[in-house]
Protein backbone atom coordinates (compact mmCIF):
# COMPACT_ATOMS: atom_id res chain seq x y z
CA UNK A 1 0.00 0.00 0.00
CA UNK A 2 1.99 3.76 -0.92
CA UNK A 3 -1.34 5.25 0.92
CA UNK A 4 0.24 7.27 4.07
CA UNK A 5 2.33 9.93 5.62
CA UNK A 6 6.00 9.39 6.14
CA UNK A 7 9.16 10.99 8.46
CA UNK A 8 11.42 11.41 5.60
CA UNK A 9 14.81 12.19 5.43
CA UNK A 10 16.12 14.59 2.10
CA UNK A 11 19.76 14.40 0.85
CA UNK A 12 20.69 16.82 -1.97
CA UNK A 13 23.95 18.00 -3.08
CA UNK A 14 23.97 20.90 -1.01
CA UNK A 15 22.12 20.01 2.48
CA UNK A 16 20.35 17.35 4.30
CA UNK A 17 16.74 18.36 5.93
CA UNK A 18 13.98 16.12 7.79
CA UNK A 19 10.40 16.36 6.61
CA UNK A 20 7.36 14.65 5.96
CA UNK A 21 5.78 12.93 2.62
CA UNK A 22 1.91 12.30 2.25
CA UNK A 23 0.82 9.68 -0.72
CA UNK A 24 -2.34 8.86 -1.74
CA UNK A 25 -3.21 6.46 -5.04
CA UNK A 26 -5.68 5.62 -6.55
CA UNK A 27 -5.96 3.43 -9.65
CA UNK A 28 -2.23 4.37 -11.54
CA UNK A 29 -2.12 7.58 -10.26
CA UNK A 30 -0.34 9.22 -7.60
CA UNK A 31 -0.17 13.00 -5.39
CA UNK A 32 2.40 13.78 -2.99
CA UNK A 33 2.56 16.56 -0.70
CA UNK A 34 6.03 17.36 0.95
CA UNK A 35 6.86 19.70 4.08
CA UNK A 36 10.59 19.94 4.47
CA UNK A 37 12.14 21.91 6.80
CA UNK A 38 11.44 25.60 7.51
CA UNK A 39 10.86 27.20 4.03
CA UNK A 40 9.00 24.10 1.89
CA UNK A 41 5.15 23.62 2.49
CA UNK A 42 2.92 21.78 0.45
CA UNK A 43 4.89 21.46 -2.50
CA UNK A 44 2.25 19.49 -4.27
CA UNK A 45 3.50 16.52 -7.42
CA UNK A 46 1.38 14.25 -9.13
CA UNK A 47 2.52 11.11 -10.92
CA UNK A 48 1.74 7.73 -11.80
CA UNK A 49 1.89 4.28 -9.88
CA UNK A 50 1.54 0.75 -9.96
CA UNK A 51 1.84 -1.79 -6.84
CA UNK A 52 4.99 -0.23 -4.90
CA UNK A 53 6.57 1.65 -7.12
CA UNK A 54 5.72 5.46 -8.32
CA UNK A 55 7.05 7.72 -10.42
CA UNK A 56 6.88 11.88 -10.61
CA UNK A 57 8.35 15.14 -12.53
CA UNK A 58 8.31 18.53 -13.25
CA UNK A 59 10.10 21.43 -12.77
CA UNK A 60 9.85 24.12 -9.20
CA UNK A 61 11.23 27.22 -6.82
CA UNK A 62 12.97 25.28 -4.05
CA UNK A 63 14.52 26.97 -0.65
CA UNK A 64 18.18 26.95 -0.75
CA UNK A 65 18.34 25.39 -3.58
CA UNK A 66 16.67 27.73 -6.46
CA UNK A 67 14.73 26.38 -9.79
CA UNK A 68 15.07 22.42 -10.56
CA UNK A 69 13.58 20.38 -13.03
CA UNK A 70 13.48 16.78 -11.43
CA UNK A 71 12.47 13.14 -12.53
CA UNK A 72 11.65 10.86 -9.65
CA UNK A 73 11.13 7.26 -8.91
CA UNK A 74 9.81 5.83 -5.68
CA UNK A 75 8.89 2.50 -4.12
CA UNK A 76 7.25 1.47 -0.73
CA UNK A 77 8.57 -1.32 1.15
CA UNK A 78 6.23 -2.60 3.74
CA UNK A 79 6.72 0.97 5.81
CA UNK A 80 9.66 2.14 4.49
CA UNK A 81 9.57 4.64 1.56
CA UNK A 82 12.42 5.21 -0.96
CA UNK A 83 12.67 7.97 -4.00
CA UNK A 84 15.54 9.00 -5.80
CA UNK A 85 15.04 11.75 -8.00
CA UNK A 86 17.37 13.01 -11.02
CA UNK A 87 17.59 16.88 -10.99
CA UNK A 88 19.34 19.93 -12.65
CA UNK A 89 20.99 20.46 -9.48
CA UNK A 90 22.13 16.67 -8.86
CA UNK A 91 20.65 13.80 -7.55
CA UNK A 92 18.57 13.94 -4.75
CA UNK A 93 17.57 10.75 -2.23
CA UNK A 94 14.61 10.68 0.14
CA UNK A 95 14.31 7.86 2.66
CA UNK A 96 11.68 7.39 5.07
CA UNK A 97 9.26 5.25 7.59
CA UNK A 98 5.39 5.33 7.70
CA UNK A 99 4.12 7.48 10.35
CA UNK A 100 2.38 5.15 13.05
CA UNK A 101 4.22 1.61 11.51
CA UNK A 102 7.36 0.12 12.48
CA UNK A 103 10.42 0.34 10.59
CA UNK A 104 9.65 -3.37 8.28
CA UNK A 105 6.92 -3.99 10.09
CA UNK A 106 5.12 -5.68 7.05
CA UNK A 107 8.29 -6.25 5.41
CA UNK A 108 8.32 -9.83 3.99
CA UNK A 109 11.70 -11.16 4.88
CA UNK A 110 11.80 -11.95 0.55
CA UNK A 111 11.43 -8.11 0.21
CA UNK A 112 13.77 -7.04 2.62
CA UNK A 113 16.36 -9.54 0.78
CA UNK A 114 15.53 -7.53 -2.20
CA UNK A 115 15.87 -4.41 -1.00
CA UNK A 116 19.22 -5.49 0.68
CA UNK A 117 22.61 -5.59 -1.50
CA UNK A 118 23.18 -8.05 -4.26
CA UNK A 119 25.94 -9.58 -2.79
CA UNK A 120 26.87 -13.22 -2.47
CA UNK A 121 26.83 -14.53 1.19
CA UNK A 122 27.32 -18.10 -0.46
CA UNK A 123 29.19 -20.89 1.44
CA UNK A 124 29.06 -25.00 1.38
CA UNK A 125 29.84 -26.99 4.64
CA UNK A 126 27.80 -29.49 4.26
CA UNK A 127 25.13 -27.69 6.81
CA UNK A 128 21.86 -26.72 6.91
CA UNK A 129 23.43 -23.15 6.46
CA UNK A 130 25.15 -23.46 3.03
CA UNK A 131 23.89 -21.99 -0.04
CA UNK A 132 22.97 -18.05 -0.54
CA UNK A 133 21.91 -15.97 2.41
CA UNK A 134 18.76 -15.41 0.92
CA UNK A 135 17.99 -19.38 0.54
CA UNK A 136 17.22 -19.54 4.50
CA UNK A 137 14.72 -16.35 4.77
Amino acid sequence: MIDGTFDISVDTPKLHRRGTVSLKSEEDAIVGILNVGEDLHDARFEGTCSGKEFAFEGSGEFPEVGQIDYKAKGSIWGNSLDIDIESSVGKITIFGTRIGGSSGANVSSHDYMMRASKADFSYDDGSMYSGLFSDHF
